[in-house]
C-alpha cells in the first residue's frame, strides 16, 4: 500500500471529518455572522448529520474509481499494451 489514497474510506475518518466541518460551520455561524449560540448549535448538528454520510460515500466513490482504474491498468500491462 502506497499512501492513505489505497486505503477503503471508513466511517470513522468521516465523523471526524464532519465533526471538523460542523465545529467550523459552528465558529463561523457564532464568530463572523454573529448568529445565536443555540441556534448556531443546532444547525451546526444538523450540519454534521448531512456531512459524515455525505463525505464517507464521497470517499468511497473516488476510491472505487482509483481502484477501478488500476485494475485496468493491470488488464492492460497484462495484455501486453
Amino acid at each position: 500500500m502506497g499512501s492513505k489514497r489505497d486505503l477503503p474510506p471508513t466511517w470513522t475518518s468521516a465523523v471526524t471529518r464532519g465533526l471538523l466541518g460542523a465545529g467550523l460551520f459552528l465558529v463561523l455561524l457564532v464568530a463572523l455572522f454573529g448568529r445565536p449560540v443555540l441556534a448556531s448549535v443546532f444547525l451546526a448538528a444538523f450540519m454534521l448529520l448531512i456531512y459524515i454520510p455525505m463525505g464517507h460515500y464521497l470517499d468511497l466513490f473516488f476510491y472505487n474509481r482509483r481502484q477501478a482504474a488500476r485494475r485496468r491498468e493491470r488488464e492492460r500491462r497484462a495484455r501486453g499494451e
